[in-house]
């Protein structure tokens, strides 16, 4: 028979053994990356979808009217070189050059769905040329919350009387026009709009040969001033929402260079 002494020492090393376990199995709780704080050691924390926090955003690059994916050549350059991930889009299921805001819509879904499955992020930034911007807009009436950021370069977001009367690639030209559907969608909540306008000159030059070039020179004379050649500045900056990143001395076609990049590149490297 155990004596009390004996019991109370037995009941003592029990405690210790059990006290022992105890902070035994919080200190590999502590130490495993799924459990309190081990997982915020590092400045590269990591969301659920294994997404690096710190890296910037992938970019969804669309063109505009009359145009393709080569119209980014530069700005694909320029953001492989800041490392950032970068997707010129090219439409599928509907005419690429030529196809209306609301068909290029509903297949941008698909195409930011597989961007966020290559790159393990939750979200993109979109930039869009032009029209690009208008098929953007209308993606984003949809209230998605998979774009942080919109960035519209020379988007006539109230339209362009050139478009007026002008059958040229349709239906895309419809979207152009003033009042047309397409520039009166609503704002996402979930997404910071911005805007780069171009407020060109002729005699200034800064327009490359394109076949816009004659068009460009003849809207310039006929539109509202300032613009650039084919969109008001006014209509750029129309929407009471929009931040404007800046103006730029270039015509419409040209609107894509190293300066609009420049405007662009501290939202698009995540520092605003």
């Amino acid at each position: 028979m155990l004596t009390s002494n004996k019991k109370i020492k037995i009941a003592e090393f029990t405690v210790v053994i059990i006290f022992a376990i105890v902070i035994g199995t919080g200190m590999i709780l502590f130490l495993h990356p799924a459990y309190g704080q081990g997982d915020n050691t590092s400045n590269n924390t990591t969301t659920a979808t294994g997404a690096n926090e710190s890296e910037p955003l992938p970019v969804l690059l669309i063109h505009g009217y009359m145009a393709d994916a080569s119209t980014w050549k530069k700005w694909e350059d320029l953001l492989k070189k800041d490392e950032i991930p970068v997707f010129p889009i090219t439409f599928r299921q509907s005419d690429d050059k030529c196809g209306s805001a609301a068909e290029h819509a509903k297949e941008l879904s698909d195409q930011i769905g597989n961007i966020k499955d290559q790159t393990g992020q939750d979200k993109v930034n979109i930039v869009g040329h032009s029209k690009g911007g208008l098929d953007a807009r209308v993606y984003l009436a949809n209230n998605t919350q998979d774009v942080a950021n919109l960035i519209m370069i020379g988007t006539p977001n109230a339209g362009s009387p050139l478009a007026e009367n002008n059958e040229m690639c349709a239906p895309a030209v419809y979207d152009l026009r003033p009042g047309s559907a397409s520039t009166a969608v609503e704002q996402n909540q979930n997404t910071n709009y911005y805007t780069i306008a171009g407020d060109w000159k002729p005699e200034s030059g800064n327009c490359d040969l394109s076949m816009f070039s004659l068009t460009q020179k003849g809207g310039y004379d006929t539109l509202p001033k300032p613009n650039d050649g084919m969109v008001p500045l006014s209509s750029v900056e129309s929407l009471n929402y929009t931040e404007s990143l800046g103006n730029s001395s270039s015509c419409h076609s040209n609107l894509l260079s190293d300066y609009e990049y420049g405007l662009s590149k501290e939202i698009l490297m995540g520092g605003k």
